[in-house]
């Protein structure tokens, strides 16, 4: 079977993760245009709260997922330059965990609100499996 070198896999992350980003950009503003009725007269505080964060145009969430980026670029490279040293796999291995956590919010998302959130699909399908996949690499 095919594996990738370890620090290639690690590099691929940042990649991956971004193509959820991406479906995260492009949806956010048909999403929040196509669910603000539904949601806006519901009187349940926690899916206004939800609505509320992805009621944003493109620009601005990807003003948000540029800082993402830099911050997973910036532990990526610490983990690439450090590859045996225990506090960068212990700061990587955190945010990897903190990425799973963050897919789990995109379920919790679309289930509380009855509707598909933005990311949903790839944090799913690809960033959840390839997070499991490293953890499973890196421990």
């Amino acid at each position: 079977m095919f594996q990738l070198e370890l620090y290639n896999a690690i590099w691929l992350f940042v990649v991956i993760f971004m193509l959820h980003d991406f479906e995260e950009i492009i949806a956010v503003e048909k999403w929040a245009k196509r669910t603000e009725s539904r949601i806006t007269g519901n009187s349940n505080r926690i899916s206004k709260k939800i609505w509320q964060f992805w009621n944003v145009n493109s620009y601005s969430f990807a003003k948000r997922d540029v800082f993402i980026f830099l911050t997973m670029s910036i532990i990526t490279f610490i983990k690439i330059q450090n590859l045996e040293s225990l506090w960068s796999s212990i700061l990587y291995l955190s945010f990897l965990i903190f990425v799973l956590i963050h897919n789990v919010a995109h379920v919790l998302q679309t289930w509380l609100l009855k509707t598909y959130t933005p990311g949903l699909y790839t944090a799913v399908f690809l960033v959840t499996p390839y997070t499991i996949y490293l953890l499973d690499r890196l421990t």
